[in-house]
């Protein structure tokens, strides 16, 4: 067979394989209720937001919120629009950016160092552990790195096609602000200080006369500026809470109560990077090594890397889905390493994922073991020792066929494992159904009879994000503020002291009201009058009688 016939055979194979990515990324969307708190909080603000038809100001329980930029809102209300409100439209937009950037980077790779970079590339980014599971979470991340991808591949690619650079640069600046519409102004500085750390590392200044500002900077905030501008008409006090308290504080301070300690992000590299944590570490200790010369995309890709977990370690602010941005630059720095440290890294990559298998295969006969007796989600849990068995068997097969095959082509071995390892989480995804009595309100939502669902609803000394999606309606918050606290202080009648409540709670014929179990026990020996109708593994729903 000669070798044309080969490679046209070869490329069949990784666009079926990618086919079958795409369908089944987008059929795990559905597989699973919303977990609070961030699914539900980010699918909530556009339901309210096409149902309220306010598309400047995002509201929760019908209060404003502006911790964020809209752009996702918006996307999702448009899909609900489109196709109804639900699991798998709420999900939809943050999928397909998903996609959207693995196809990103293959492009990138292929245009920069060829066709089966491309393959390799996309490969590693698709099988990531973290891009997989946040690419079919509801999160801001995964939409802010596709924009913050876009932005560094019109930039890498401007740099490379001299015909072409104003046209990338703008697709570049169009990305950023888009980016910064999604989560702010991280989108615009993270790029800028990776160009200005490139510059100052290689002395070559000739860069900053290739951004086109006349034109970018413009059109970038022709982007950002009309929201931010509409949203301070309409709050005097916008500009202080949104951009110092939102950007600056956040950062600089624990007023976020999301503190961690500096390595935080070093065990959150090594386990988001699974199964490619080899190469990983490989790229990012050597990745600095560069001869001078003309402009480097590969070092770029490594101060991006590199800048962006220094950058958040030194923050005040810490979770784990915040590097989620390095990572498709750290898949490009993987798939185009020389072939043969490729293929070194990919047999060792192939060897782990065989042991990862057999270590998962009997983690699941041990569950029983493993999970303690007294934990309230033992029963849950113990439900995931089958998947979890399934998972094993995709791992050992993908593993196994590149170990035997000690990695002749290292296209073809890069592409099982990441296809092995990306069927084989979306598969745990999938799952997560089994334990969403743990993580998710809609067994509530289900108890709430569907003749009361106007009736008077209290949320006491709790807030549950899904609750109000699944009963599309808000609630009347008890002796809780949270992240709701902004907007409370705008609308201080939508919330009700204890007292308060339990004294409408006897005058009324019909309520219900959602509880913690301690909340519900403290009112229990108080003799609160109430029945419950529905609970889950932290919350009960009562009712009055």
């Amino acid at each position: 067979m000669n070798l044309s016939v080969k490679q046209s055979r070869a490329r069949w194979l990784y666009w079926g394989l990618a086919g079958l990515l795409c369908l089944v990324w987008l059929a795990t969307l559905a597989s699973r209720p919303l977990f609070n708190p961030d699914e539900a909080r980010y699918a909530e603000i556009p339901r309210e937001m096409l149902q309220g038809g306010d598309w400047v100001i995002p509201h929760l329980n019908g209060l404003d919120y502006i911790e964020k930029p809209p752009l996702q809102f918006w996307a999702t209300a448009a899909t609900y629009r489109l196709l109804g409100v639900s699991e798998f439209s709420a999900r939809l937009y943050t999928a397909l950016t998903a996609l959207a950037t693995i196809a990103l980077i293959g492009f990138l790779a292929a245009r920069l160092w060829g066709g089966g970079a491309g393959w390799r590339a996309a490969a590693v980014l698709a099988g990531m552990f973290m891009f997989v599971v946040l690419g079919q979470l509801m999160t801001l991340d995964m939409s802010l790195t596709f924009w913050m991808t876009g932005s560094l591949a019109g930039f890498l690619l401007a740099q490379q096609s001299p015909s072409e650079e104003r046209r990338w640069m703008l697709f570049a600046w169009v990305a950023a602000a888009l980016g910064v519409l999604t989560k702010g102004l991280v989108a615009a500085a993270i790029p800028a200080a990776v160009l200005v750390l490139y510059s100052l590392w290689t002395r070559d200044y000739s860069l900053w006369r290739k951004l086109h500002l006349k034109l970018g900077l413009p059109l970038f905030l022709l982007v950002t500026v009309p929201w931010h501008w509409l949203a301070a008409q309409r709050l005097n006090d916008f500009l202080q809470f949104f951009l110092i308290r939102e950007h600056f504080a956040r950062y600089l301070t624990p007023i976020a109560e999301r503190q961690e300690p500096w390595w935080f992000f070093g065990w959150v590299f090594l386990a988001g990077t699974v199964p490619w944590t080899v190469p990983a570490l490989r790229v990012l200790v050597s990745g600095w090594r560069v001869s001078k010369g003309p402009f480097s995309p590969a070092l770029f890709l490594w101060l991006w890397v590199v800048f962006i977990c220094v950058f958040f370690s030194i923050s005040d602010s810490k979770l784990m889905p915040y590097i989620l941005p390095a990572m498709p630059a750290l898949a490009l720095l993987i798939g185009t390493q020389a072939l043969p440290t490729l293929k070194r890294d990919l047999l060792v990559t192939s060897i782990l994922t065989t042991g990862a298998a057999l270590a998962l295969g009997a983690a699941s006969f041990a569950l029983p073991k493993l999970i303690p007796d007294a934990s309230p989600g033992r029963p849950y849990f113990l439900l995931l020792a089958k998947p979890v068995r399934e998972v094993a068997v995709l791992l050992l097969v993908s593993g196994l066929y590149v170990w035997v095959n000690q990695v002749r082509d290292a296209t073809r071995a890069a592409a099982v494992l990441g296809v092995g390892w990306c069927l084989a989480v979306l598969l745990l995804v999938r799952t997560a159904s089994l334990v969403a009595p743990i993580y998710s309100g809609i067994d509530l939502a289900a108890a709430l009879p569907t003749a009361d669902r106007q009736a008077p609803l209290y949320s006491v000394r709790t807030y549950d994000q899904s609750l109000t999606f699944y009963l599309q309606r808000t609630v009347t918050l008890v002796g809780y503020r949270g992240e709701l606290d902004y907007g409370l202080r705008k609308a201080p009648d939508r919330e009700i002291s204890e007292d308060e409540f339990l004294t409408a709670w006897n005058s009324q014929s019909k309520a219900y009201a959602v509880m913690d179990k301690r909340t519900f026990n403290t009112f229990k020996e108080r003799g609160v009058p109430m029945r419950t109708v529905g609970e889950t593994v932290g919350q009960v729903m009562v009712a009055r009688p």
